[in-house]
């Protein structure tokens, strides 16, 4: 049987003043960091419950205005499908006006 080298604690101490250890260690740390912070960002995404404000001004003859704030909780999904029509118009200074449309599909996620 081979003898055990014994312990000295001046060869110990001076293990922490080596430079690829700590290499190693940093490395293993970022990447522990690197992961938590791709989760964190997967989570407040998709998973973490958000409130939304929606603000709806309501302009009536008479130089009436109505001003309606409106919050509600958002409930996340991994995507969503929404299909969508538009419509707009435009009305230039040089006498150039217009109108059109576009639809479509819009996918979230």
């Amino acid at each position: 049987m081979a003898e055990a080298e014994r312990f000295s604690l001046i060869k110990f101490i001076a293990s922490f003043g080596q430079f690829l250890p700590w290499v190693k260690t940093a490395r293993y740390a970022l990447g522990f960091l690197g992961i938590g912070f791709i989760g964190l960002t997967i989570y407040r995404a998709y998973f973490m419950p958000t409130n939304k404000q929606v603000t709806q001004i309501v302009a009536q003859p008479g130089s009436q205005v109505t001003v309606i704030e409106e919050k509600k909780k958002e409930t996340k999904k991994f995507f969503s499908i929404q299909p969508f029509i538009e419509g707009y118009g435009f009305a230039e200074t040089d006498n150039r006006n217009g109108f059109g449309a576009r639809a479509g599909i819009r996918i979230e996620f």
